[in-house]
């Protein structure tokens, strides 16, 4: 079962990601950050991997994050390898996909995994080749993690950290000089 009491970060989901890419044995670089971040310059080591975050949905008992995931690698200028590119790159992301599906890295086969699980569904990869300071080939993949998430009241809204009850704040006038936090007393609704 999964542990519904820890509550996954973004930063827990994206590292955890990153981990499982780089740790793919035809990996050599990995980046995350909008698509102009992608280091595709002739400094790049290939093959690498980057991840764009494109949405969150905040669910009742989990939070689904999706990235788009891109596997590339160089292509030689007469394209001569580009097939094997696209079977190398095709290759590692559905390496990643299964390893979030079943994989052992992130227990999921258990099901205590807190880092993401790949949704029980079909994935669509698209290829791709751009030229930029060089050609690289490679595949897109759209990933949903989903990690198990409670809501709970936060008590950073108050001094203390001791909790308000705001159902007394409903239908009150407005006060003329309204208290601001952080303040050494509670609000209290006018009497």
């Amino acid at each position: 079962m999964i542990n519904k009491n820890i509550n996954t970060s973004y930063n827990n989901v994206i590292d955890a990601l990153k981990c499982v890419c780089i740790s793919h044995g035809m990996v050599n670089n990995v980046s995350s950050g909008d698509i102009d971040t992608v280091d595709i310059s002739a400094n790049s080591v290939y093959p690498l991997v980057h991840i764009v975050p494109t949405t969150v949905t905040a669910g009742v008992h989990n939070i689904t994050f999706t990235f788009n995931v891109l596997a590339m690698d160089l292509v030689k200028t007469d394209r001569s390898n580009e097939q094997q590119v696209l079977s190398d790159t095709l290759h590692i992301l559905i390496d990643v996909i299964a390893q979030y599906k079943h994989g052992q890295m992130l227990n999921v086969q258990q099901n205590t995994g807190i880092y993401g699980q790949a949704d029980d569904k079909d994935y669509n990869l698209e290829p791709f080749n751009e030229r930029f300071d060089n050609l690289v080939s490679g595949w897109n993949c759209t990933l949903n993690l989903t990690v198990p998430s409670t809501y709970f009241a936060c008590m950073n809204f108050t001094p203390d950290n001791l909790p308000i009850d705001c159902s007394k704040f409903i239908n009150v006038p407005v006060e003329d000089n309204p208290i601001v936090f952080p303040n050494d007393e509670y609000i209290a609704p006018p009497a």
